[in-house]
C-alpha cells in the first residue's frame, strides 16, 4: 500500500468520525453522556468501511456510502438513541452538508499547490477535528433547538438538506454532470436557487406575521390583565365605600327615629335637609353624555383632589356611546391614572385633558403642566410631561 492510498483511507476514516461525532452532536447527543456509544459506533462503522474499502475499492464504496453509512446510521439515531425520525434525518443530512467545506478545502489546496499530489487529502484530514469543535460550538446548539419547532420549519429543515443531497450525488457521485459543466445542470442550479429562495422567504414571512399577531394578541392580553386588576381594586374600593355608606345610613336612620320618637320634627327636617346638601354636594359631576365616561372622570378627579392637583377636562366627542364601555374604561382609566402618576412624580399641579371626536376618530389628549413650586428644585429641572397622545381608529 503506497503513501497516496493510505492518506486517502484515513482521510475516509477522517470524514467517518466527523460524520458520527456531528450527526449525533445534531441529534443532541453529547459525547460527555454518551462514551460508549460514540465509541462503539465509530469503531463499528470504521471497521466496516475499511472492510468495504479493501473488498469493493474506493469508488464502490463511494458510490455505496448512503446504503452503507448513512441510512444505518439514521437508524442508529432513531432507535438506539430513541430520537424522532425526522431530527436523526436532519442530523445525518446536515452533517454531510458540512462535509462540503471540509472536502473545500482540499480542493483549494490542491488547486493553489498543483505540484503536491496528496496535498488535497493532507489538508481535508487537518481540517477535520478544528471544524469539529466549531460545528459543536457554533451550529448544534441552534439544530438542536429543532425539535421544539413546529413541524413547518422541520420539514424546512428535512427537504432542504434532503434536496442537497439528492442533487450532491445525482450530478457529482454517480454522474459527472456538474463537472462537466453541463448548460441544463447549471440552468437547473440556478432555477433551484430561485425557487428555494422563494420557498423560503414564504415560509419566513408567513412565521414572522404570525409572530408578529401572537406577540401583539400578548399585549392585548397583559393590558387587560393589567386593566381587570385595576377594575378589580375599584370594585373593593366600591365595596369599602358601600359599606360606609351602610354604616352612615343606619345612624342617620337612628337619629332621625330618635328626633321623631322626642317630636323634635324641627330637628329632623334639618337634619335631613343636611343629608341632602350632602348628597347634593358628592354626586356625580356630568362632563358629557356618556355616564361610563362620567364615572370614570368623576373617581379620578377626586383622587386628584386630594393630592391638590387641578384638573381641567373638555368633552367634544359626540358618539362616544359607539364604543364598548369597557374599551372607554382601558383608555381613559390608563390615560388619567398616567397622568396622576405622572404629576405626583414631578410634583406638577395642574392636568389638562382633552377629548374630540373628528371623522370617526377618537382622539385623547392627556398632558400634565408643571406649576411653579417653592422648592429647592432648579427651574431647569420642572419640564412639561406629556403622557398620551392616541389616535383610535374607530
Amino acid at each position: 500500500m503506497d503513501i497516496s492510498t493510505l492518506l486517502n483511507l484515513i482521510n475516509y476514516i477522517f470524514v467517518l468520525i466527523f460524520g458520527i461525532i456531528v450527526s449525533f452532536y445534531f441529534a443532541d447527543i453529547r459525547l460527555e453522556d454518551n462514551h460508549k456509544l460514540f465509541i462503539y459506533t465509530t469503531l463499528t462503522f470504521a471497521l466496516f468501511q475499511a472492510v468495504c474499502y479493501l473488498l469493493l475499492g474506493q469508488n464502490v464504496l463511494y458510490k455505496s456510502y448512503p446504503f452503507l453509512i448513512h441510512i444505518p446510521l439514521i437508524l442508529v439515531i432513531r432507535f438506539v438513541c430513541h430520537k424522532n425520525i425526522y431530527i436523526s434525518s436532519i442530523a445525518v443530512l446536515s452533517a454531510y452538508l458540512m462535509c462540503t467545506p471540509r472536502k473545500w478545502f482540499g480542493t483549494a489546496a490542491a488547486y493553489i499547490f498543483k505540484d503536491i499530489p496528496m496535498i488535497s487529502d493532507i489538508v481535508t484530514i487537518i481540517i477535520t477535528i478544528p471544524l469539529i469543535f466549531i460545528v459543536i460550538k457554533y451550529i448544534s446548539p441552534y439544530i438542536i433547538r429543532l425539535k421544539n419547532e413546529s413541524k413547518t420549519i422541520i420539514s424546512m429543515f428535512f427537504l432542504l438538506p434532503l434536496t442537497y443531497y439528492i442533487l450532491e450525488y445525482a450530478f457529482t457521485v454517480y454522474t459527472d454532470l456538474l463537472y462537466r459543466g453541463e448548460a441544463v445542470v447549471i440552468e437547473f442550479m440556478d432555477s433551484f436557487i430561485v425557487i428555494l429562495y422563494f420557498i423560503l422567504s414564504t415560509v419566513i414571512l408567513a412565521l414572522l406575521n404570525k409572530k408578529n399577531t401572537a406577540e401583539r394578541e400578548n399585549i392585548i392580553l397583559l393590558a387587560a390583565a393589567a386593566q381587570a386588576e385595576k377594575e378589580i381594586a375599584q370594585l373593593s374600593d366600591y365595596q369599602k365605600q358601600a359599606a360606609i355608606y351602610r354604616h352612615d345610613l343606619r345612624h342617620h336612620m337612628n337619629f332621625i327615629q330618635s328626633c321623631l320618637n322626642d317630636n323634635s320634627y324641627a330637628q329632623a327636617q334639618d337634619y335631613i335637609r343636611e343629608i341632602c346638601t350632602s348628597l347634593n354636594n358628592s354626586q356625580i359631576t356630568r362632563y358629557c353624555a356618556n355616564e361610563a365616561v362620567n364615572l370614570i372622570l368623576s373617581s379620578y378627579i377626586a383622587k386628584a383632589d386630594k393630592y391638590n392637583i387641578t384638573t381641567q377636562v373638555s368633552v367634544t366627542a359626540a358618539n362616544l356611546a359607539d364604543y364598548k364601555p369597557t374599551d372607554l374604561c382601558s383608555l381613559f382609566a390608563n390615560a388619567l391614572e398616567n397622568a396622576l402618576n405622572e404629576c405626583k412624580f414631578l410634583m406638577t399641579q395642574n392636568i389638562s385633558s382633552l377629548y374630540r371626536q373628528p371623522r370617526h376618530l377618537l382622539i385623547i389628549h392627556i398632558a400634565a403642566y408643571p406649576t411653579l413650586l417653592l422648592t429647592t428644585i432648579p427651574a431647569a429641572l420642572l419640564t412639561t410631561a406629556r403622557l398620551i397622545q392616541t389616535v383610535l381608529s374607530q
